[in-house]
């Protein structure tokens, strides 16, 4: 059993792969919202947002629910490509494989998530949702190859 977990551990990052679960639950307990309630928490950030712009002077008006909603999108799913790649790529091994679980994940989820909006009242599933959030989990993998990129040559000069 030992033995097993130990085989595990080298494959996966426990903690992150609870994260990254963790991360899909809130994503898709989001999905469950009904749209009036969905479309009162983004209008509450937009209006957020919009007063601590015009406390500092700057535009407003730009800011509209829409990008609110597409925003929470692709930063959600930028977090979920951190966690995925972290939790099933601890080593940046880099190994077709892996990345190939990673890849379907990042895709699976998003479609998956537009799926149930479906279902619940208000709310509809979209296509291009589905290619935003996947742009967004590249962008997080994306972003997390780099910072091992750069610590990695960090410890390469030291």
């Amino acid at each position: 059993m030992r033995r097993a977990l130990a085989s595990i551990r080298s494959y996966v990052s426990v903690p992150w792969l609870v994260a990254m679960v963790a991360m899909i639950a809130l994503i898709w307990g989001n999905s469950l919202v009904p749209g009036e309630g969905s479309s009162s928490i983004s209008t509450a950030v937009m209006e957020a947002v919009r007063s601590f712009l015009d406390a500092i002077s700057l535009p407003s008006a730009w800011v509209t629910n829409f990008l609110v909603r597409k925003t929470a999108h692709f930063t959600e799913y930028a977090v979920l490509g951190i966690l995925t790649s972290q939790a099933l790529d601890p080593r940046g091994s880099r190994l077709r494989c892996r990345w190939l679980l990673i890849a379907a994940l990042l895709v699976l989820v998003p479609s998956l998530d537009e799926t149930i909006q479906l279902s619940v009242a208000g709310r509809s599933g979209m296509v291009t949702d589905v290619m935003l959030d996947c742009c967004g989990a590249a962008f997080g993998v994306a972003v997390r190859c780099a910072v091992l990129r750069a610590a990695g040559s960090r410890r390469a000069v030291s």
